[in-house]
């Protein structure tokens, strides 16, 4: 029974040290080749569109906006790494309207464009996995 509970408490231990490793760093010459796309200068819009394909009252959302910057998300240690996405990164807050009228407290997320389209919504925790190029 000892053998058993010691060799679980390794495992544990194993997995836990697992899960505070973090991704090897990126050479500049890599961070250099990384495609971010174009400048999204109608994020605003672009942002709102993507929005209203979801929200219950797309018109009755209220937006503030920060302003793009170049990010990308990194892969963990066990991926190897490499770089899963890139584009341009807006802080978004958002505060929208629930099915019964009244209106949900203000959300902060991230969304990441490229090229003129959402890649993906970043939710307020994810947005401390976005790196930015030095």
């Amino acid at each position: 029974m000892t053998t058993m509970r010691l060799t679980f408490l390794a495992l544990v231990i194993i997995w836990l040290s697992g899960c505070v490793a973090t991704a090897p760093s990126l050479s500049p010459q890599e961070v250099g080749t990384i495609d971010y796309g174009s400048y999204p200068e109608n994020y605003e819009q672009v942002i709102q569109d993507h929005f209203a394909k979801t929200l219950f009252e797309p018109a009755a959302a209220q937006y503030r906006f920060g302003k793009p910057f170049q990010g990308f998300l990194q892969a963990g240690p066990l991926l190897g790494g490499k770089v899963q996405d890139a584009g341009y990164v807006v802080d978004v807050w958002l505060k929208a309207m629930d099915r019964s009228g009244a209106y949900m407290p203000e959300k902060h997320l991230g969304v990441l464009i490229k090229d003129g389209e959402v890649l993906m919504e970043l939710a307020e925790g994810e947005l401390a996995g976005v790196r930015r190029p030095q």
